[in-house]
């Protein structure tokens, strides 16, 4: 590349050393004209470096001429010229002054990227950084300071969080628990980013753990394994009830007194009083006590995290975290072995589609709400031992789409490994499914129904998740249950938790959830030991989860709105459906069944109109019905 022509070269020095006696008006004028002229000169610099291809040599020379040229006009200004140039340097390939875009950089013709590091100098900087760089395990997060930096190992406090990459899972807790206490907002923000990416590296389709296996067949087909695992658990709630004093109601009640001292705190915005009593439930509870200590520390963080203003982004967080398929299954095994509810819902539903199926060729299931799909393994197994091998099943399964870089992940791997079991029983089979967020907007045609097939729509227990009045006028609920009676399903299986509506004010909407969640937490006292893994990660990430959203989240973002089933009831009629009659042989097997295997008698099974409740100590908390499109029984 040559020098710059010489009719574009700016005047010199000594040119402009003439011009210093003008007064300062002309000094102005000068300067003006010749800043056009600079400008000019270096944009066709610019050009001739960008369409030069042997620049190595005079890249410098002609960068030194730009600071030949810029250097009178800030003398003239009577201001100092910002750069220092040391020509030694220069030779070296080098830049003194620190602002100079070319530091280090060698220009390429030809190619996508005009700038490339030199790999040399590259090198040496990363190893010269390595030198400062502190060990992961000693980087902590300061979330009131909203840092990052090397803790030392003197320092406490719970709003240090350390941080941690694959395989430190477990620590997950702590991390919600100072979300939850962070004051500040921004802060959350940051670590949900944060986290975020972190579920992008350390969550992969984890397809080898969807597949069938062993515990898979051990959970999901026909058997009776589950009786001699009850009894083992019960052995071990007896041993562990004798370890403890008697002393639950008392704690439980007194607990119950703080708490609502303290939502009325919350409620009345008086921090000081509403964080004194928090760290007074926490002092006297744990995650790890009896259930009454259990429910109180859940509670605390709650309300805490109402306080602060941070309920929505924690709840989005804890939606976001990832559970492996594998420990939702042991989950589901502890749940239908010592609770009957999930086991007798299931039931009488596949007794029902089986019996329906000898009706035609091809069944088709749309399940709402599918989740990992652990329901349907045993109608397939049940196809193949029932001699039904001809019939062709199909499964269309739908849910809502999970948070991160994978929306559709859970409702594929159940499909994968519905695949398996149906490949494995010799049954024809004919997976698809959908994550959607508003099931609403769900189209007729994605559906593929057709006219030869019986179709079964089922919906167990998610309800409940989809929007109501509050959130739009025309309740996004109404809209589903039209839509599923656009379908004219055979059947339609209505899965509720039957439970008291939460009340849109917090102080009874408190009440009214602390009552629920103390009968549930009471009952898993009741049934699993306190210790068992299982059921620390079910009120830990699930029950915690839902507790949190009911009362930390307002609007949109409050999303677990349970309706009583009488209720459920007048919506279902209001979308056109007409109520099928439960089977009275099939109920009386779900009563058997509940008999022989659940001795303790603290569990009952009630009819209503043709609901079938389940519940203990006197009050229902599942209810199931069935349902058709009304023109079928004319």
């Amino acid at each position: 590349m040559g020098r710059m022509p010489e009719n574009q070269m700016l005047p010199t020095e000594d040119t402009l050393e003439v011009l210093s006696g003008k007064d300062q008006q002309e000094k102005t004028l000068i300067s003006s004209n010749y800043s056009d002229i600079a400008l000019k000169a270096t944009l066709n610099f610019i050009s001739q470096i960008l369409l030069e291809e042997d620049t190595k040599d005079t890249l410098f020379h002609e960068e030194s001429v730009v600071r030949a040229m810029e250097k009178p006009f800030y003398d003239i200004l009577s201001k100092n010229y910002p750069h220092t140039v040391d020509e030694s340097d220069n030779r070296e390939g080098t830049q003194a002054y620190p602002h100079s875009i070319v530091h280090n950089f060698s220009y390429q013709s030809g190619s996508d990227n005009l700038v490339t590091i030199q790999a040399s100098e590259f090198d040496k900087g990363v190893e010269k950084g390595k030198k400062f760089r502190p060990s992961i395990d000693k980087l902590i997060v300061n979330f009131k300071a909203s840092k990052l930096y090397v803790a030392s190992t003197s320092e406490q406090g719970d709003d240090l969080v350390r941080v941690g990459f694959e395989g430190e899972e477990e620590k997950d807790e702590n991390f919600v628990r100072n979300q939850v206490r962070d004051k500040n907002k921004s802060n959350i923000d940051d670590l949900d980013h944060l986290e975020g990416r972190n579920h992008k590296v350390s969550a992969p389709c984890s397809e080898e753990t969807a597949r069938r296996n062993t515990l898979f067949d051990k959970v999901l087909l026909k058997h009776d394994n589950y009786k001699k695992e009850l009894s083992n658990l019960r052995e071990a709630v007896q041993r562990e009830a004798s370890k403890f004093s008697e002393n639950d109601q008392e704690e439980g009640d007194g607990f119950k007194k703080l708490l609502i001292q303290c939502s009325h705190a919350v409620y009345a915005n008086d921090h000081q009083m509403a964080e004194d009593l928090i760290k007074q439930i926490r002092n006297q509870s744990s995650l790890d006590g009896d259930w009454t200590q259990r429910i109180a520390f859940i509670f605390s963080d709650a309300l805490e995290a109402r306080l602060t203003g941070t309920g929505s982004e924690v709840w989005r967080w804890l939606l976001a975290k990832r559970i492996s398929t594998l420990e939702v299954l042991k989950i589901a095994q502890l749940i239908i072995t010592v609770c009957p509810f999930p086991r007798t819902t299931m039931y009488y539903a596949n007794r029902t589609i089986l019996n329906m199926a000898k009706k035609t060729g091809v069944l088709h299931i749309i399940d709402l709400g599918i989740g990992f799909g652990f329901q349907w393994p045993s109608v397939i197994q049940a196809l193949s031992d029932q001699n039904m091998k001809g019939i062709k099943l199909r499964i269309t399964g739908v849910d809502f789409p999970r948070p991160g870089f994978r929306p559709a992940e859970i409702v594929e791997e159940a499909g994968r490994r519905l695949e398996d079991y149906a490949r494995s029983f010799n049954v024809p089979f004919e997976y698809s499914g959908m994550a959607s967020k508003n099931w609403e907007t769900i189209s007729l045609d994605d559906l593929k129904i057709t006219k030869d097939e019986v179709l079964i729509v089922n919906c167990f227990w998610r309800l409940r998740e989809i929007g109501d009045e509050a959130v739009s006028l025309n309740s996004p609920r109404d809209q589903v249950l039209k839509l599923i009676y656009k379908m004219k399903p055979h059947i339609f299986f209505e899965g509720v938790l039957s439970i008291q509506t939460f009340s849109p004010f917090f102080i009874p909407r408190f009440k009214q959830c602390l009552n629920l969640y103390a009968s549930l937490f009471e009952l898993l006292d009741i049934l699993i030991p306190r210790d068992n893994k299982q059921r620390q990660i079910m009120e830990r990430d699930f029950l915690a989860r839902d507790i949190l959203n009911v009362l930390a989240c307002e609007g949109s973002d409050w999303t677990m709105k349970p309706e009583t089933y009488k209720q459920w009831h007048q919506r279902t009629l209001r979308a056109g459906f007409e109520h099928v009659p439960l089977d009275p042989a099939i109920v009386e097997e779900c009563r058997e069944n509940l008999t022989e295997a659940y001795k303790n008698k603290i569990f009952f099974i009630e009819e209503d109109g043709n609901w079938l409740l389940q519940g203990w100590n006197g009050r229902a908390f599942d209810a199931l019905s069935t349902w058709c499109y009304r023109s079928l029984t004319k």
